[in-house]
């Protein structure tokens, strides 16, 4: 019986996992866009109530739908309840905390989900990145 090489079993997973986050990288971004104006309603309304923003929420709210994860994680975190801060020693307000968790489900829950998917989109990236630098060291 022939066995598989372990070098060929790790640059299959290391090329599929790549691959796969492809398609999934773009399908964030089509959801994105599709709640483009949410978002934007969603930034406007923190702003509005001078809720508190992180400099990178700030920075990537101007920029283009391509940065959708850097644009989405800070209220995906609040909505999960992270201990944060919004500046280096300045803690996040409970109001902001407060205010993100009581957005009813058809306002935020698209932005949960779009978060978990980025945060797999980039284990699959890493893990297929990793696993061919792996194969290319040690094999």
């Amino acid at each position: 019986m022939n066995t598989i090489p372990f070098s060929d079993v790790l640059i299959f997973l290391s090329v599929g996992a790549f691959l796969i986050s492809i398609p999934l990288q773009l399908v964030g971004y089509i959801i994105f866009r599709r709640h483009a104006r949410d978002y934007d309603a969603l930034i406007s309304e923190f702003r509005k109530r001078n809720l508190q923003l992180d400099i990178l929420t700030q920075t990537s709210s101007f920029l283009g739908s391509s940065f959708h994860p850097l644009k989405i994680s800070w209220f995906a975190r609040l909505y999960k309840g992270v201990r944060m801060n919004s500046s280096r020693h300045q803690p996040v307000s409970r109001e902001t905390y407060r205010f993100i968790q009581s957005l009813p489900e058809d306002e935020i829950g698209w932005l949960v989900r779009l978060h978990h998917l980025n945060m797999l989109t980039g284990v699959l990236m890493m893990g297929g990145g990793m696993g061919f630098v792996i194969w290319r060291h040690f094999f």
